[in-house]
């Protein structure tokens, strides 16, 4: 039975983000109860990610846009209550699972809101074991998220939404990246909260209506102004207004049945050739594919779970990644030593990300690029890019910033980038994602006119519906290792007959998990008789500690023995421990004083720390070669009339390298190697998340300034895994090797990586965001303190480290200070 007062009610509410020239959503009014599974749909610029952010305050108190209208949830008015409060109310589960972690294991990553809330250590860890069983990640709560697949950090967004047990539960899109089996994970997780028998409802943006209509109740429509057209029973709106939503181009139930089936012919040769094809990353392979022809003419998708290296393949077959010398042949072009001018006019490649690829400062520009790098006449390029603006309906946006379009322009000027210069090849990375369902029939039907015209397309996709109603041919990825490729018919009824799957365990509401593919085509030649329940993954083992997996996390790294005594000190003490001896050191100029530090700190690293073999080769090869070169380096620049009383070492011409000079640079090189080596007692023995606790335990530094330092310090790997795909994209797209300033000289090298300072910043800007909108959904700053489970204590033993230290380098420093050169 319905309750009276609604959990979340929306009225009039509109809002204009400052750089629109309209409000979207405008005039929107629901309620929502509770036992409600509310679905919001709408083509792209409807306005429905705006309306999920409005929901629970993010705006207008963290995203600035002009709001009217009200919002409450629980009573409470959205604009006036802070977000930090109303999370206890609502939860917001975010398209992308990377933007929410902030935390370096499973365990604490849902913890994090709980003690933001300063609930009681014990409850936070009741919260959080249960909400980790709800979605089967308990067994993986020592991981760090980074490990789980793209379907296993969305469970664990939605456990730390479940945790913090909100009566309101949003999600934007939270099946958007994922594969079969990661959308079936993400449901079978939603639906267990259905029937939980708690009061609960839940409000979703979703493209994947199969899924979510499994236990949908209801369907609110919006327009593409943003003002809603129909609110009701899910089943009763998608019936009803079937018509109206495909005129409208959204996205209904088994849309791409309507889909024109590919009818191509098959050519006899093939337009790429891969043989022996291994791809390894830091050491471990990640792609082996001894065999592979991608025909020509073809429409060829590459399938597979995530992780299972479609990207990586894709990349290699278009020259992203360059490929060992004649492994992937693109006809007669060996796409291993290939030149960016000669790899660009004969593929073109669509990145997942369009803005890694943009290297103009307009649209008309970006477009122009690729016919310039093949010297095209201007008359010629004009009119491709005029043909180029209309036929994507950007032709007003062709004087902006490629970084100011929405996404979906974005899309579309990427793929406008790839088709300009018509190559042989089309190579795609996810093609409609992010695409409302007008635009991605647009640009399918616009791949399949070049694929029917001779051009090959090849895409990576998970949307089996697309393979079954679109590609001619179909190649099967699974854990980086080739398991099938031919026709499309072929590999798709040899998937539904056993092919591989996710190794992610499924969410603990089912059983075995499911592959879930979508029901067959009637009426296409590929039309399958295949059942999805067919294909199923094997229900996780139940955990227990002896098989629990050892953490690879450099956060949470297993405990250290007594051993290894230097990371059992608290990291303050380690730092004030050696920061007056590197403070002194600066002012040495001896050579004993900083020979005795660098042994000191190589006897304290080797007998305490717990060293890896890249720390160990730092310590015992790098440093030593570090300071010998460092020695020459100096001495070269020592003025010769300092140490002209010295003997000579060397002599060219009139130069001469005096043994004083040499004296002086080994004095320089000692004193920095033991500065850097002191370093390293802290540095090889302090995890980032224990040093951000002590500052904040006990030098009381605000936790919001630490833990804000400790999501910057997660990106970091990110940051150099964007650098590198960008490096790779504007390779591909002959960035800094056409012009004045091409080639492999120190100009052309720094004319490409100024291209690479936009994109890399855009992208950090916008994680930055999108982390502190996760931050604050999840009662960040809530309260002045928060709850600490993991203690970083100053104990006795600290002190007297710090005493010890301090008190060698005292003597050192006096026993030393006779020797000191002039």
């Amino acid at each position: 039975m319905r309750s009276s007062a609604p959990l979340l009610r929306v009225r009039d509410l509109s809002v204009t983000h400052a750089d629109a020239a309209h409000p979207s959503p405008q005039q929107v009014s629901f309620d929502v109860h509770a036992g409600e599974v509310v679905i919001l749909m709408g083509p792209s610029g409807s306005g429905k990610s705006t309306l999920t952010l409005a929901l629970n305050g993010l705006i207008p108190q963290s995203v600035e846009a002009e709001m009217t209208g009200t919002v409450e949830v629980g009573g409470r008015d959205t604009r006036t209550t802070p977000v930090a409060q109303l999370s206890t109310d609502i939860s917001m589960v975010f398209q992308d699972p990377d933007s929410q972690l902030v935390t370096g294991t499973v365990l604490d990553e849902v913890a994090f809101a709980l003690e933001n809330l300063l609930l009681p250590a014990s409850e936070v860890l009741e919260r959080a074991e249960d909400a980790l069983r709800r979605v089967g990640l308990w067994h993986r709560r020592s991981w760090n998220p980074d490990l789980l697949s793209g379907g296993g950090r969305q469970r664990l967004a939605i456990a730390c939404a479940l945790a913090m047990r909100s009566r309101v539960i949003v999600l934007d899109e939270p099946t958007a990246n994922l594969d079969p089996q990661g959308v079936d994970d993400v449901y079978a997780a939603l639906a267990a909260l259905t029937t939980d028998g708690r009061e609960r409802a839940i409000v979703l943006v979703e493209h994947n209506l199969e899924a979510a209509l499994r236990f949908a109740t209801r369907v609110i429509v919006l327009d593409g102004e943003g003002r809603m057209l129909w609110d009701g029973p899910a089943h009763e709106v998608l019936e009803e207004h079937a018509a109206e939503l495909e005129e409208l181009g959204v996205w209904g139930p088994r849309s791409l049945n309507e889909l024109p089936c590919h009818d191509g012919p098959e050519a006899p040769q093939a337009a790429i050739t891969v043989r022996e094809l291994v791809v390894e990353k830091r050491g471990a392979t990640v792609l082996s594919v001894p065999a592979l022809d991608i025909v020509a003419g073809s429409f060829t998708a590459i399938v597979g779970a995530n992780g299972a290296g479609k990207t990586t393949l894709l990349q290699a077959l278009g020259g992203v990644v360059a490929p060992p010398r004649g492994t992937v042949m693109i006809g007669e072009l060996d796409a291993g030593r290939a030149s960016p001018r000669a790899l660009s006019s004969q593929v073109g490649f669509v990145f997942q990300n369009p803005e890694h690829q943009f290297i103009a400062h307009t649209v008309r520009e970006e477009l122009a690029h690729g016919l310039r790098l093949q010297r095209v006449g201007s008359a010629e390029i004009d009119a491709r890019v005029d043909e180029m603006l209309d036929r994507f309906g950007l032709r007003y946006r062709a004087d902006e910033h490629p970084f100011l379009l929405s996404g979906g322009e974005k899309r579309r000027l990427s793929v406008g980038t790839a088709l300009i210069t018509r190559p042989r090849v089309v190579a795609l990375d996810e093609p409609t994602f992010g695409q409302d369902r007008a635009r991605a029939f647009e640009l399918l039907s616009l791949l399949q006119d070049l694929q029917r015209s001779g051009t090959t397309i090849v895409v990576v996709t998970h949307d089996l519906d697309l393979v079954a109603a679109y590609a001619t041919h179909a190649v099967l990825l699974d854990a980086g290792a080739l398991v099938d490729a031919g026709p499309t018919a072929e590999v798709l009824a040899g998937l539904s007959n056993g092919g591989s799957a996710d190794a992610e365990p499924a969410a603990s509401a089912t059983p075995a998990g499911t592959l879930s593919q979508k029901a067959p085509l009637p009426g296409h030649p590929t039309h399958q008789t295949w059942d999805a329940d067919t294909v199923r993954v094997a229900p996780s083992a139940p955990y227990s500690p002896a098989t629990e997996p050892t953490p690879t996390d450099p956060y949470a790294a297993a405990p250290a023995s007594a051993r290894f005594w230097l990371h059992h000190l608290n990291p303050l003490a380690k730092i004030a421990a050696v920061l007056p001896a590197m403070a002194l050191l600066v002012a040495t100029r001896d050579l004993l004083t900083p020979a005795v530090f660098l042994v000191l700190s190589y006897v304290l690293v080797l007998t305490g720390a717990r060293l890896t073999r890249r720390a160990t080769a730092l310590l015992l090869l790098g440093m030593p070669i570090g300071i010998a070169v460092l020695t020459v380096g100096f001495g070269v620049w020592v003025a010769p009339g300092q140490v002209a009383g010295t003997g000579a070492v060397l002599t060219i011409g009139a130069w001469t390298l005096h043994a004083g000079a040499l004296v002086i640079g080994l004095a320089t090189a000692l004193r920095l190697g033991a500065i850097l080596a002191l370093a390293l007692i802290g540095g090889l023995t302090t995890s980032g998340p224990d040093l951000v606790r002590a500052a904040v335990q006990q030098l009381r530094v605000p936790y919001r300034i630490g833990y804000t330092a400790l999501a910057a310090y997660r990106f970091v790997p990110r940051f150099g895994y964007e650098l590198s795909v960008i490096r790779a994209a504007h390779r591909v797209r002959g960035h800094g090797f056409g012009g004045r300033f091409g080639g492999r000289g120190p100009v052309a090298r720094l004319v490409r990586g100024w291209g690479y300072v936009v994109p890399l910043l855009a992208s950090g800007i916008r994680h930055a965001e999108r982390v502190a909108l996760s931050m604050d959904a999840r009662a960040f700053g809530a309260h002045r303190t928060r709850t600490e489970r993991h203690l970083v204590p100053w104990r006795t033993r600290d002190t007297v480290f710090v005493g010890a230290v301090v008190l060698a380098s005292a003597v050192v420093f006096t026993a030393t200070f006779p020797w000191q050169l002039p």
